[in-house]
């Protein structure tokens, strides 16, 4: 069974929205992914081009764990912005690691650490 992170190149499934908020340009960074809903609204995951490590790190370092309003951005994990900032590569990889096995990937496991 594929996941939304794996059938999208999206470790963590972040969505267009977050993209934008990050900086990701359409068309270099991502492309618009599978729709999904929440509560009435439609949704896209941003489907990653490149790197999908990397771009998710960009992502994170940009935007942090929490929007403008204090809310978390994924139920299972919120870090303070500037303890994520003070983390090393690794550390981001093993955090990410962590993140994309809460969203159910499977298929880019080569991408993490292997031991949580």
């Amino acid at each position: 069974m594929s996941f939304r992170t794996d059938r999208n190149s999206n470790p963590t499934a972040f969505t267009t929205d977050i993209a934008k908020e990050a900086g990701l340009i359409e068309g270099v960074d991502y492309e618009f992914g599978e729709s999904f809903e929440v509560s009435g609204d439609i949704f896209y995951t941003a489907k990653l081009i490149d790197n999908p490590l990397i771009i998710t790190i960009k992502v994170i370092d940009k935007i942090g764990f929490y929007n403008s309003k204090g809310v978390q951005r994924w139920v299972y994990i919120a870090i303070p912005y500037k303890l994520w900032l003070s983390l090393t590569p690794i550390q981001k990889k093993y955090v990410i690691g962590y993140m994309y096995k809460q969203e159910g990937g499977t298929e880019m496991q080569n991408l993490f650490p292997q031991s949580l």
